[in-house]
């Protein structure tokens, strides 16, 4: 879990010219000042990563990075059975 939080951290540092410090799990969107595009962006990036779809449902329920990242990875942990 955590090699992954790394990897989307890598991601969104780079997308919205941010040090990777100033990201954490708990940091909010709004924080971030990150807008949809750029979670759906971040998580094209991951698809690429990774070579599968994951769903982009309901992006504004998390509120904040780590939730996002838990059930991206969940749902990266089902598909790799």
């Amino acid at each position: 879990m955590q090699e992954f939080f790394e990897i989307v951290r890598k991601i969104l540092a780079e997308q919205l010219s941010r040090d990777e410090s100033e990201i954490t799990m708990e940091s909010t969107f709004e924080e971030l000042e990150a807008d949809s595009i750029d979670i759906v962006e971040m998580i094209m990036a991951l698809e690429d990563i990774y070579n599968l779809e994951f769903p982009e449902d309901d992006l504004e329920d998390y509120s904040n990075l780590g939730d996002l990242v838990k059930a991206l990875y969940e749902y990266l942990q089902q598909v790799q059975k």
